[in-house]
């Protein structure tokens, strides 16, 4: 009895979690953007994605002032995580858009840099 019940659950355990896009419409099977990525990043146009520190505005009652200003502070993703959010994203986010008094303008176009 007690066999049964671990190889039931083993085929669970041996499965490899995986990050794979899982958005596709049912409709006519196109990928879709995944939402939470559009909320939390912000994508340069030279391919960067922008992100704010983990608890920037969480118990900041307790953080020193130094802390504080650390985490007000907005981090580049690295090389994997860009290339992971530009494929849970479609192609509609990653188009220029032009802001008045955009300030993040300077930031879009970089030279000398391998992405």
């Amino acid at each position: 009895c007690f066999f049964f019940s671990v190889a039931s659950l083993l085929p669970s355990i041996l499965q490899q979690p995986a990050r794979t896009l899982t958005y596709c419409s049912l409709r006519n099977g196109k990928r879709k953007t995944v939402k939470a990525v559009v909320k939390r990043f912000l994508r340069l146009h030279n391919g960067l994605w922008v992100r704010r520190r983990a608890g920037y505005k969480k118990k900041l009652w307790k953080k020193s002032a130094a802390q504080k200003k650390r985490l007000r502070e907005l981090v580049l993703c690295t090389r994997t995580q860009c290339k992971l959010l530009d494929k849970m994203t479609t192609s509609f986010w990653k188009r220029r858009n032009w802001y008045v008094d955009d300030p993040y303008q300077k930031y879009h176009d970089r030279t000398n840099l391998r992405v």
